[in-house]
């Protein structure tokens, strides 16, 4: 008689334990990889969209608004991944 009561006991552990496991985690935040450049911004990093410079001797530039502020444009946040372009043209973000 034992036997016959541990089997659907030790079932529904299974079907318990199994209930929490999964292929991935609910919370788990599947983040895509965004492209992004960055300006120094009095002494802050600044993330704005990836820009397309064509790679040259020039420094890569790029302004906010028609009349804001110039600021060089790198790849990554350090002050040594200036991105150049072949022009000196100015992007307009």
């Amino acid at each position: 008689m034992k036997k016959l009561f541990l089997i659907p006991a030790m079932a529904l552990l299974v079907v318990l334990g199994m209930s929490f496991t999964s292929l991935g985690s609910e919370t788990e935040v599947q983040l895509e990889a965004v492209a992004n450049d960055y300006v120094l911004d009095n002494g802050n990093w600044r993330a704005v969209p990836e820009q397309n410079c064509t790679g040259g001797t020039q420094t890569c530039q790029v302004q906010f608004g028609a009349n804001g502020p110039i600021y060089d444009l790198y790849d990554e946040m350090d002050q040594f991944t200036k991105k150049n372009q072949s022009d000196g043209t100015i992007i307009v973000l």
